[in-house]
């Protein structure tokens, strides 16, 4: 019984303490220093306590590790899901299409998003391209995906994560 309560303990202290790392490195890539600070004390405060119980008791048991290494796993998928929850923010998207046409564009516009189109060459050929390039809320990404996926499924859409974004429209 002692064995079980302590697996426990490792388990749900590492499931925290991991899903806290993972928003500190967010926080701090997102240059909100103050919040990785707060989280980053809690964090570290917890795994303290957390690897002190392990390495102090008279238990010795392969359970314990399993414990320890299942809640770090378990705290880093956590902590991926409660960053997407919490990540407020946009990202660049830039495709690449051949849609002549401009179907992509014209999908785009209508379902309320803003864009920058520029016509462009491949390296390679002399086609005609097109590069879009959009600034997208985190949360719309899925649905903007989907949207220029379902008009032109081999368009090169790249996607980066915005730090910060000054002026411009957004759209929806």
């Amino acid at each position: 019984m002692k064995l079980l309560v302590l697996c426990i303990k490792v388990f749900m202290g590492r499931l925290i303490d991991v899903s806290l790392s993972t928003l500190v490195t967010v926080y701090v890539v997102k240059g909100q220093r103050i919040k990785a600070t707060v989280i980053g004390f809690i964090d570290v405060f917890i795994w303290f306590l957390i690897v002190k119980e392990a390495l102090n008791t008279d238990i010795q048991s392969i359970w314990i590790a399993v414990s320890y290494a299942g809640g770090y796993a378990s705290g880093t998928f956590i902590g991926s899901m409660l960053s997407q929850l919490f990540n407020k923010g946009t990202v660049s998207v830039q495709i690449i299409t051949k849609d002549i046409e401009n179907n992509v564009t014209k999908a785009i516009k209508n379902s309320g998003y803003s864009a920058s189109i520029i016509e462009c060459k491949g390296i390679y050929n002399e086609e005609k391209n097109y590069m879009i390039y959009a600034q997208i809320d985190n949360k719309k990404l899925k649905t903007f995906k989907n949207l220029i996926t379902q008009i032109d499924n081999s368009a090169f859409i790249t996607i980066t994560e915005s730090k910060e974004m000054l002026n411009g429209y957004l759209g929806k």
